[in-house]
């Protein structure tokens, strides 16, 4: 489960064959543990379902995205999706430093994956250098996961207005 509490974050990636990927992490601060709990990839793509999916997770969720992918971004913008104004500059280096970042988070026990993610999981089993690089390209969930890392300090907590409203109304069934 994920504390009101926890500030949450998403992070997104486009692949240069047009698809695209996006992950959605919880910090819990006090323990300073990363929670990966849900995770999708977009294929052959439409606009308007994939901001409906991004923002059907929480429109208050920042989305942490990169320079390159500017013109998706903005249509994402323009439909709703709470996108960060400043995209991520990718560098060789920048990418080393999360990826040991998210390795040593996973040592330690502080960065959780949902085991229900399988298409996450599946894709982290095949994640390996190339020349002595971590790969930029190819792995989608692993470089939208940088990326939600990568802004990890500007991740947001659901506000306590709209936690509160949860528990003024009665419950009832629908049907």
């Amino acid at each position: 489960m994920i504390a009101p509490e926890w500030r949450r974050i998403c992070g997104f990636h486009v692949e240069q064959n047009g698809d695209m990927a996006a992950v959605w992490l919880a910090h819990d601060k006090d323990a300073d543990c990363v929670h990966l709990y849900d995770a999708c990839q977009f294929r052959d793509v439409v606009f308007a379902v994939v901001a409906e999916g991004m923002n059907a997770r929480g429109r208050f969720i920042p989305i942490s995205w990169r320079k390159e992918d500017k013109d998706v971004v903005e249509e994402l913008r323009e439909r709703g999706c709470k996108v960060m104004a400043d995209g991520i500059q990718s560098s060789d280096a920048m990418v080393e430093v999360v990826s040991r970042e998210i390795v040593e988070r996973q040592q330690t026990g502080r960065f959780k994956t949902d085991v229900r993610l399988k298409n996450w999981i599946d894709e982290f089993k095949t994640f390996y250098r190339e020349d002595a690089k971590v790969p930029q390209e190819g792995y989608p969930l692993m470089s939208a996961t940088r990326h939600a890392i990568t802004n990890l300090k500007r991740a947001k907590a659901q506000s306590r207005d709209k936690i509160n409203r949860k528990d003024k109304f009665r419950r009832v069934a629908m049907i």
